[in-house]
C-alpha cells in the first residue's frame, strides 16, 4: 500500500532540490548585478515562497536591542501581526534554525497561525539577519525544509555584506573628498579665495550641480562666486534669484533642507521654477550650525538631476562646519591685521596690569625650560612564564579526546588530546587492503609454482611465474613502508605537551573536544609556572625612540628601571629592568605600530603571578625638563603635522 507513495516523495524531494539550486544560483547572480535591495529581496524570498509553497517570507534584521523588518512579502501586514512575528526572531540565536508550530509558546512563542521555519546568520558582531518563512503547514512533508531556508539565508547574508561593503567604500571615498575639501578651505585667510575654492570644489566633492556662495556685508548677503562662472554678473536674473531665495530663508529664520518644486515651501519654489533645479537647499556660515545669528555667509546647495540623497552621511553639513570656521577666522585676520595688534600690545605694555601679567608668564616659561623632572613613558603588556609553548593542531581533523583540563599539571611528551583524521584513516584502510590483495597474489604465484603439474611446463612460464613473485614481494616491501608513514602520522595526531608545565585555555574541554580544527589552529598553552617569569610589553611607536636613547645611557647601569602595577591589584606598585627591545615595529591588537619588550621578573617577589595578567609599566626615560615632560605630546604634534 505504502510502496506508490515512496517514489511520489523520492521526485517530489528531487523536484525541490533541483528548484532550490535553481533559486541559489539565482540569488547568488543576482547579488553580483546593481539590483535594488528590494527587487532582489522581492525576487529571492517570493521564488522561495513559491518553492516552498509558503504563505510568506521576510528578512529581518536583528541587533542587540532592536528588531527591523527589512522586506515582507506580506505587503499588507499590519502592526500588531508584526509584533506576533518578531518575538521568536527576537529570541532565535546566531547560526541557528528552527522550525515553530502555530500557537506555540516556550522559548520560541508564536502567536501567528503559520508554522515559521527561522533561519538566523551572522552579518557582523552586532548584527544578525533572519530569515522568516511562514508555512501554511506544519511543514511535515519530508523536505528538509530547515537545510533549505538555511542556504537562502546564507546567500541573502552575503548579499547583505556585499552592499554594506559597498556603501561603507563608497562613504569612505565621499569623506575622503570633503576632507580635502576642508583643508582646502583651511589653508587661506582669504575670504574670497573660500568662497571660490568652496564653489568649485565643493560641487565636485558633494557631487552637485552648483554651490553658490554669499558673503555677509552691511546691506545683506551679496553672491560671491558660483559653480564654473569666472566673471560673475550679480545682475543677472540668476544671481538675483540666489540672493532673493537666501533673503528669504533668512526672513524665516533657519535653514532650508532639501526641498524640491512639489513641497510646500514657497520661496523654494519660486527659486526652482526660475532656476530649473529639482531641489535646492541653504544653509547659513554661522557659528551654530543652521543659524542665521552672527552668520558670516550663505551657501545655496542645487541638484538639477534625481539622485537620491545619501542616508549615511550629510557632507552639507560637514562642509559648511568648515567653511564657517574658515570664513570666520579670515574675517577676524582681515579685522585684525598686524598693526593693529601691535598697536594693542603696545597699550597693553604701557600697564601695570600687563606688566604683572608678563613677568608671570617669562617665570613660567623660565621655570617649564629650567626645572628638571623625571620622564616616564608608559608601556601596557602582559605577565607570561618564560618557559611557554604553543599546541597547535598539526594537521586537519576532528578532536575525538581531551585527556586534560586548564591548569592541569601534564609531564613532558604526555598525552593532551588526540585527533582524527578522516583522510589518514582512507589512506590506511586503502594500503592495508592492497597489503592484503598482494599477499594474496603472492600466495597464487607460490602455489602455482609449487604445482607438479606447471613444475613440468616450458621454462617460459616458469619464469613467469618467479617474476612476479619478486614484484609482489617488492610491492608489499612498498606498501608495508606507506603503512609505516601512514602510522607515523597517525602517531602525531595523539597531542602531547611540549614541556612539563600546567596547560593554559579556559574550557577546554568543551571548546575542543568533537570539533573540527585546522592545520596551524592554536589549540592550548603549556607554561612551566615554576620557572621564570617576564613581562612582554608594547611600547608605542612614539615612545620608541626615547626608550632606546635610555636603554642605550643605561647599560653600565644593569639596564633601564622599570615601574609597574597589575590591573587586578592597582595598590603595588613593583620594580624591575627592562632586557630586551625589539628591533622591528609591528601592529598590536588594536591596530596600533608598537615594539615588543621584555621584562624579566622575579617570582619570590610577586605573589600569585597568573598567566596573561595585565600590566601597566611606567619606563625610567631619564630627566628632562618640566616643560618637555609636559608637553611633549604636543610639541611632536606641531613637529609632524604642523611644521613638517
Amino acid at each position: 500500500m505504502d510502496r506508490p507513495s515512496h517514489p511520489e516523495s523520492v521526485a517530489r524531494s528531487a523536484s525541490l532540490m533541483m528548484r532550490v539550486d535553481g533559486l541559489l544560483e539565482h540569488a547568488e547572480t543576482l547579488g553580483r548585478t546593481p539590483v535594488a535591495t528590494s527587487e532582489y529581496y522581492g525576487q529571492v524570498l517570493g521564488e522561495l515562497a513559491e518553492i516552498l509553497e509558503a504563505h510568506s517570507a521576510a528578512v529581518w534584521s536583528v541587533r542587540e536591542d532592536s528588531v527591523s523588518l527589512l522586506f515582507d512579502t506580506q505587503e499588507d501586514s499590519d502592526r500588531d501581526r508584526l509584533a506576533a512575528f518578531v518575538e521568536p526572531v527576537a529570541r532565535l540565536e546566531t547560526d541557528r534554525t528552527v522550525i515553530v508550530p502555530p500557537g506555540v509558546g516556550g522559548r520560541w512563542p508564536n502567536a501567528t497561525e503559520f508554522a515559521r521555519c527561522i533561519a538566523c546568520v551572522s552579518v557582523a558582531p552586532s548584527l544578525r539577519l533572519a530569515l522568516d518563512v511562514r508555512l501554511s503547514t506544519a511543514a511535515q512533508r519530508g523536505e528538509n525544509i530547515a537545510d533549505v531556508v538555511a542556504a537562502v539565508a546564507a546567500v541573502i547574508v552575503e548579499f547583505h555584506r556585499g552592499r554594506q561593503l559597498t556603501r561603507m567604500f563608497s562613504l569612505s571615498i565621499e569623506r575622503d573628498r570633503i576632507a580635502g575639501l576642508c583643508q582646502a578651505l583651511h589653508s587661506t585667510l582669504d575670504r574670497r579665495r573660500i568662497a571660490l575654492d568652496l564653489a568649485n570644489d565643493g560641487a565636485t566633492a558633494l557631487r552637485l550641480d552648483r554651490v553658490s556662495v554669499l558673503l555677509a556685508d552691511e546691506f545683506g548677503f551679496r553672491l560671491e562666486s558660483a559653480t564654473a562662472v569666472q566673471d560673475l554678473n550679480r545682475r543677472a536674473n540668476a544671481s538675483r534669484a540666489i540672493e532673493q531665495v537666501v533673503f528669504e530663508v533668512r526672513r524665516q529664520g533657519t535653514s532650508l533642507p532639501w526641498t524640491s518644486a512639489d513641497q510646500t515651501d514657497e520661496a523654494a519654489r519660486a527659486y526652482l521654477q526660475e532656476s530649473g533645479a529639482t531641489r535646492v537647499r541653504v544653509e547659513p556660515l554661522g557659528p551654530k550650525p543652521g543659524s542665521w545669528e552672527g552668520a558670516c555667509g550663505a551657501v545655496v546647495f542645487e541638484s538639477f538631476g534625481s539622485e537620491p540623497l545619501s542616508p549615511d552621511y550629510d557632507g552639507v553639513a560637514e562642509v559648511c562646519r568648515h567653511a564657517a570656521t574658515a570664513l570666520t577666522n579670515a574675517a577676524a585676520f582681515e579685522a585684525h591685521g598686524l598693526s593693529g595688534r601691535l598697536l594693542r600690545w603696545k597699550s597693553l605694555a604701557q600697564s601695570r596690569r600687563s606688566r604683572t601679567i608678563t613677568v608671570s608668564i617669562v617665570g613660567v616659561v623660565l621655570a617649564l625650560a629650567l626645572i628638571p623632572a623625571d620622564l616616564e613613558l608608559e608601556a601596557h603588556g602582559q605577565v607570561q612564564p618564560t618557559r611557554r609553548r604553543s599546541v597547535y593542531a598539526p594537521a586537519d581533523g576532528i578532536i575525538t579526546r581531551v585527556a586534560v583540563s586548564n591548569a592541569v599539571q601534564v609531564a613532558d611528551r604526555e598525552p593532551l588530546a588526540v585527533m582524527r583524521n578522516p583522510e589518514l584513516d582512507l589512506e590506511e584502510q586503502r594500503v592495508r587492503g592492497e597489503i592484503a590483495t598482494t599477499n594474496a597474489r603472492l600466495a597464487a604465484v607460490r602455489a602455482s609454482r609449487g604445482d607438479p603439474d606447471r613444475r613440468g611446463s616450458n621454462s617460459s612460464s616458469a619464469g613467469q611465474l618467479a617474476a612476479d613473485e619478486e614484484e609482489l614481494k617488492q610491492t608489499i616491501v612498498s606498501l608495508n613502508r606507506q603503512l609505516e608513514i601512514v602510522n607515523r602520522r597517525v602517531a602525531e595526531l595523539t597531542l602531547r605537551a611540549p614541556l612539563a608545565g600546567q596547560v593554559v585555555r579556559w574550557d577546554l574541554i568543551r571548546s575542543l573536544e568533537s570539533r573540527p580544527v585546522r592545520q596551524g589552529q592554536l589549540l592550548m598553552q603549556v607554561v612551566d609556572p615554576a620557572g621564570p617569569w617576564e613581562i612582554e610589553l608594547r611600547i608605542p611607536d612614539r615612545h620608541v625612540r626615547h626608550v632606546l636613547a635610555a636603554q642605550a645611557a643605561a647599560k653600565e647601569a644593569n639596564g633601564l628601571p622599570v615601574r609597574f602595577l597589575f590591573r587586578m591589584s592597582p595598590k603595588t606598585t613593583y620594580s624591575a629592568r627592562l632586557d630586551t627591545v625589539n628591533l622591528a615595529t609591528d601592529l598590536d591588537q588594536d591596530g596600533e605600530l608598537s615594539t615588543f619588550a621584555k621584562v624579566t621578573l622575579n617570582p619570590k617577589e610577586i605573589p600569585d603571578l597568573r598567566p596573561g595578567s595585565s600590566v601597566i609599566a611606567k619606563l625610567d626615560c631619564g630627566r628632562r625638563s618640566l616643560g618637555y615632560v609636559w608637553l611633549r605630546e604636543l610639541l611632536e604634534f606641531l613637529q609632524t603635522r604642523v611644521l613638517f
